[in-house]
Parts: structure tokens; C-alpha cells; sequence
């Protein structure tokens, strides 16, 4: 069994009373061991939380150098089925679940360390190159002040000699000749410190650009989604938290649009992953097609829900856009020649209203978006101040 039990110990004190309904601490005194499930209660309790800690790892994946993110989400949706449910690890269709005992434990946590590795790996090398290049950085900048400051002690130097000359000579030539020589060296030292700092500096620039390159590209690859190139949830939430300071200050209409790729799950099932995963970039590329401004947000949402954030769009041109959105999807070439229907998504669009915050917002964006799947209006769907909805066509009701 996955758990051990373990024999209770004599103790000439008896325990302390268990209130009803409370249960057993889960360890005893012995540097915290963990003690045998006392019920199929307590087994379906430490399921469900291992179940939920491998849904919050699926849910916030990193991008490895031999693990996408999106590889690294459905093989931890997997091993969670799996260990919870007892679901074969592969995708066999109608197959039975196995009990507890009978579940790949040792399995699981080796695929949880492997990635717990990798990651740790990815990030000493991410921080090893940024270390890199702010040392580079800062060498640049030691060499330029030591060049300064050498060029500083020379000319002390040489001025010094002057003021000697000046002082100890008795003719006027000898104090002239000194000064001539001096200056000469000042002026010569000064020429090669100006040409030493101009290299330095230029040293200096390009690790700067460098660095400001690297710091940007991860920026980038922080902030996009890495199978279909567009925002990911965090700069979603990045900028629909702007989008609503924006509209606070001008009150310029902003609106948002969630799609959903319809009927993934059978394009999953009859065609395999990797179908599901040409569908859902060619959403993407139809929403880059039709989203061309700049002010544009384009983002995957999660799955294959992406959202868009629109400034300066109402109601009326986040319709038309829409419309064009859905006609776009339906236009682009199938995912694999083998499938047997054209592709569709359906559109919900919320303005933003005055007061509203942005939980709210998304709310009826989202509402709107399951509503357009169930409805017969061409698959877009708008929501109304109040909550409520209207297909596309129809007039909004306060």
C-alpha cells in the first residue's frame, strides 16, 4: 500500500480526548512521521489535496530547454487523473480505473522531481548569464574610473613639477622650458585618457545593449504564450488592470472579447493532441489578422480561450470586429487535411462599464462567451450592463 501503517505506541498516559467529528493529527511525535489513514475518508482527503497540488503545478508551467509549458500541463493533468482517479496515464479510450495500491507512485514522483530538476537547471542558467553580463557591466565601469584616476594622479604629477620649476629656478628660460614640457605631458596624458574612456565607454555601451536585449527577450518570453506567440494569462492581467486605469482617467470606451475554440475536445480525441494544438494556433493567427492595431491586446487566456482587450472600441466596432473574427476562423485552411468539419469559435463582448471592477468585467465577457456556444446566433455574443445578454444584431437593453 502507498501508505505504511504504523503500530500504535504504549504510553502510560492515556491520550487526550478527540471531540466529535474531529479527526487524528496526521502525525505523531517522532519528527513528524506520517501516520496510516484511519478511513477511505482520510485516503479520499490526502487524494484530493495531492490532487490539488498537481493542478496548481499544471496551472503555472515553465518553459524548459526539452519541456514545453503547454507538454508540461497535460502530462501533470495526466499523472493528477491518474493518482486522483485512477485513470491509465496515456490516453486510452474506455479504459478502467485502478485502485490506490495499483497507482504509479514511484512514477509520479520521479516525473515531479525530473521537473523540479530541469527547472532549477533552467533558472542557474538564466541567472549565471545575467550574472555574465552585469559583471561585464560593471568591469567596463571599474576600467573607465581606473583609467580616470590614473590619468588623474599624472597630471598631479606633471603640475606639481611645474610648480616646482616655478619655484626653485632663477632664469626665466629654465622655468619656461619646464612648463613647455609639462604641459606637454598633461596634454598628452589628457589625449590618452579621452581615447581610453571613448573605448571604454563603447565597451561599455555594448554590454549595456546586451544586457538591455537579454532583460527585454525575457520580458518577452515572460509575457507570451509559447505556442501561438501572443500574451499569456499574466500579461493579460497585466493589461486589462491598465485598460481600466486608462478608461478611469479618459472614459474612452474599451471592450473585451473572450473566444473560445469550439469542439477542441473532439478535434483532441479524433485527431490527437497535436491537431488540438495546430487548431488552437490558428485562432491565433486569425486573431492577429484581425486585431492589427498596436493598442491591441491579443492573449491566450488558458486552454483554448484566448481574450482580447480593445481600446478605444465600443460595443458597435467590437461587433464588426467580431463578426470578422468568426468569418476569418472559418476561412483558414484546417489544422490537418484529415478533418472532417471547419473550424469555429465563439465571441462574448463586454464594454466595460463606469464603476465596474475587473473580476466583474471578465465575468460577463466569460458568461457572454458560454452563452454564444449554446446559442444559434452565429456563435457571438454580447453582454448587457446589467448582466444580462443579446445575441449579435440586437440592441443592448440598461
Amino acid at each position: 500500500m502507498f501508505f505504511r501503517k504504523k503500530e500504535p505506541e504504549k504510553s502510560e498516559t492515556p491520550p487526550a480526548p478527540v471531540g466529535d467529528g474531529a479527526r487524528e493529527p496526521a502525525t505523531d511525535t517522532h519528527a513528524g512521521e506520517l501516520r496510516a489513514p484511519s478511513s477511505d475518508g482520510d485516503v479520499s482527503l490526502l487524494l484530493d489535496a495531492l490532487g490539488g497540488v498537481l493542478a496548481g503545478l499544471a496551472r503555472h508551467p515553465v518553459d524548459l530547454p526539452h519541456r514545453s509549458a503547454e507538454q508540461s500541463t497535460r502530462e501533470l493533468t495526466a499523472w493528477q487523473r491518474h493518482v486522483t482517479l485512477g485513470m491509465p496515464l496515456h490516453s486510452e479510450r474506455d479504459a478502467s480505473s485502478v485502485g490506490v495500491s495499483a497507482r504509479d507512485w514511484g512514477g509520479l514522483v520521479r516525473y515531479v522531481t525530473d521537473i523540479q530538476r530541469d527547472e532549477q537547471t533552467s533558472v542557474d542558467a538564466l541567472v549565471a548569464e545575467l550574472r555574465s553580463a552585469l559583471w561585464g557591466c560593471v568591469s567596463a565601469v571599474h576600467e573607465a574610473v581606473r583609467i580616470d584616476d590614473s590619468a588623474s594622479v599624472e597630471t598631479g604629477t606633471q603640475l606639481a613639477l611645474v610648480k616646482k620649476a616655478v619655484v626653485s629656478a632663477s632664469q626665466m628660460s629654465t622655468i619656461k622650458s619646464e612648463v613647455v614640457n609639462a604641459l606637454t605631458e598633461i596634454d598628452r596624458t589628457l589625449h590618452e585618457r579621452r581615447e581610453e574612456q571613448s573605448r571604454q565607454y563603447r565597451t561599455l555601451a555594448t554590454s549595456l545593449d546586451s544586457l538591455g536585449r537579454q532583460l527585454e527577450e525575457a520580458k518577452k518570453e515572460i509575457a507570451t504564450d509559447p505556442l501561438t506567440g501572443v500574451g499569456n494569462r499574466k500579461h493579460f492581467d497585466l493589461m486589462s488592470q491598465r485598460a481600466m486605469q486608462m478608461f478611469s482617467l479618459g472614459r474612452a470606451p474599451v471592450s473585451m472579447l473572450m473566444i473560445d475554440l469550439n469542439k477542441l475536445k473532439i478535434i483532441n480525441d479524433s485527431y490527437g493532441h497535436t491537431a488540438g494544438d495546430a487548431a488552437i494556433v490558428t485562432v491565433a493567427q486569425a486573431l492577429k489578422l484581425v486585431f492589427l492595431r498596436q493598442s491591441d491586446v491579443i492573449c491566450r487566456y488558458g486552454g483554448d480561450e484566448f481574450a482580447v482587450i480593445l481600446q478605444n472600441c465600443d460595443m458597435l466596432a467590437a461587433q464588426t470586429l467580431a463578426k470578422r473574427l468568426a468569418d476569418q476562423i472559418r476561412a483558414l485552411p484546417a489544422p490537418t487535411q484529415s478533418m472532417e468539419f471547419a473550424l469555429g469559435a465563439s465571441v462574448g463582448i463586454a464594454q466595460l462599464e463606469i464603476g465596474e471592477e475587473l473580476p466583474q468585467w471578465i465575468a460577463r465577457a466569460d458568461r457572454a462567451m458560454y452563452q454564444a456556444k449554446r446559442s444559434a446566433f452565429g456563435g457571438v455574443m454580447l453582454a448587457d450592463s446589467g448582466g444580462g445578454l443579446a445575441p449579435m444584431g440586437a440592441r443592448r437593453t440598461a
